[in-house]
Order: C-alpha cells, then sequence, then structure tokens
C-alpha cells in the first residue's frame, strides 16, 4: 500500500513538471517559432541565426527538466548521450 502512494505521488509530480514544461517553456518557443516561420523568417539568414541562438539557450533548461524527470521515473539519463551525426 505504501509503495502504491509513492508511486502514485511520483505520478503525480512528473505529470506536473511535464506540464509545466510543455505549457510554459517549450509552448511559448514553438508558438513564436511557428508564427515567424509562417511569416517567412526561417528563409532570413537573420532569422535562422535568431532561431538557432534561442533554441541553444533553451536546450540547457529542456535538459535539465529532462533529468529531473528521468530521476522521477526513476529512469536512465540520456541528455547526455550524443546523437549520431
Amino acid at each position: 500500500d505504501f509503495l502504491l502512494q509513492t508511486d502514485i505521488r511520483g505520478s503525480e509530480n512528473f505529470a506536473l513538471i511535464a506540464i509545466v514544461v510543455l505549457n510554459q517553456i517549450v509552448r511559448p518557443f514553438t508558438a513564436r517559432w511557428h508564427r515567424l516561420s509562417l511569416a517567412g523568417e526561417l528563409d532570413t539568414a537573420k532569422g535562422k541565426k535568431l532561431f538557432r541562438s534561442e533554441l541553444a539557450e533553451l536546450q540547457p533548461k529542456l535538459a535539465n527538466y529532462a533529468r529531473l524527470l528521468a530521476s522521477i521515473a526513476d529512469v536512465e539519463d540520456l541528455t547526455d548521450i550524443k546523437a549520431a551525426k
């Protein structure tokens, strides 16, 4: 019974954090860049540079949340694995 309660609390914490990350961090970024993309901003060198700069600022924040969520879910943290080129 105690383990079930602990799992439920962990699930609730995971869900709360995931919702915050999606709604307060990911959504504003993607909404902004979706609008700018439709306006052709990503077709310009300046727009591409700004997008990459903003994305680079966002990535460490997302990695921190990914580590936190991995810890809550008790799964392996994969944030330091480099993508194959």
